[in-house]
């Protein structure tokens, strides 16, 4: 269970960039989220961290660190009811806030709440409310910025960070074109990859990701190989009874940009990434392969 809880950690942080990743922050930073009885999908510079599609009752928190600049930054909660035309029942509340901790500190223990924001989405004119504000902590709320869309399901809130931060990959990579040329080159990316995925070549695929792992390896404190070893995919390679690559859709994919139009994935239905491994012991089942790229120098690049 302790490797498990330290996978989900690792596979969360996403990273420093090469050229600062020397720097350490004083403190590191986590959203934490609860929904009770909806829908939910969590984002942090418009970078989805979390996405659950059922209605579900969730207190959950992820490290977001490798999101955040010294400045402004934001965070987009949506929540919706299922079906999403059915109207919000007044006990319906979405609770978001950002923790912080120093490093080598257990985030699931002493980690210290920096601000908290409440939106009761089924009463009438209700507005977000800040509950609590902890004047000490390095972020603090933008309040006049925080917002409900009522059209979108969407609770955004912006936030200050003061404290010095490194230059993250996702502000590094180039300013990306929302048109067919982004999409089809970052679409001939998945299918190397995808080739790659159908070949069972877990080394290649790792060296693809060689700055996941360089990076996240520093960034968490713990060795590239660790850190490499559980981003492994021999788990599916080793078990084709059990798991079973699926094929690239042939229609065309829906290109997202996020993070000022920096960092780019692709989509085929909703929010679903195309790599993916079917579980064929479980009808309906998939293991997706969640993969968000930067372009630098001309060359595509995972970032997370």
């Amino acid at each position: 269970m302790k490797k498990w809880i330290a996978y989900c950690w690792l596979v969360a942080l996403t990273l420093l960039s090469a050229s600062t990743m020397a720097q350490e922050a004083e403190y590191q930073f986590g959203v934490r989220w609860s929904v009770n009885g909806l829908a939910s999908s969590v984002d942090i510079q418009d970078i989805m961290l979390d996405f659950q599609g059922v209605p579900s009752e969730q207190n959950r928190m992820l490290p977001i660190t490798q999101y955040v600049r010294n400045g402004r930054n934001a965070l987009q909660f949506y929540a919706w009811p299922v079906p999403s035309a059915e109207p919000f029942e007044e006990q319906h509340e979405l609770r978001l806030s950002i923790e912080y901790w120093e490093p080598g500190e257990n985030p699931n223990i002493d980690a210290k709440t920096a601000f908290e924001v409440v939106m009761m989405p089924g009463v009438e004119d209700a507005k977000p409310e800040v509950v609590s504000i902890n004047s000490a902590a390095p972020v603090q709320p933008r309040e006049s910025g925080i917002s409900w869309d009522q059209d979108y399901f969407k609770l955004t809130v912006p936030f200050n960070n003061r404290q010095p931060m490194p230059t993250w990959c996702w502000e590094e990579g180039d300013v990306l074109r929302d048109n067919e040329a982004t999409r089809n080159s970052l679409a001939r990316e998945y299918r190397r990859l995808h080739a790659l995925f159908a070949a069972g070549d877990n080394e290649a695929l790792l060296n693809a990701a060689a700055t996941r792992t360089e990076e996240l390896a520093l960034a968490s404190g713990t060795p590239e190989e660790y850190v490499r070893d559980r981003f492994s995919y021999d788990m599916y390679f080793d078990n084709p009874d059990v798991y079973q690559l699926d094929d690239l859709p042939d229609q065309p994919m829906t290109l997202n940009l996020a993070a000022g139009n920096r960092v780019a994935w692709l989509t085929e239905e909703g929010v679903n990434q195309p790599l993916r491994f079917k579980n064929i012991t479980q009808e309906g089942r998939s293991a997706f392969i969640s993969i968000y790229f930067i372009r630098r120098d001309g060359q595509w690049e995972i970032c997370r």
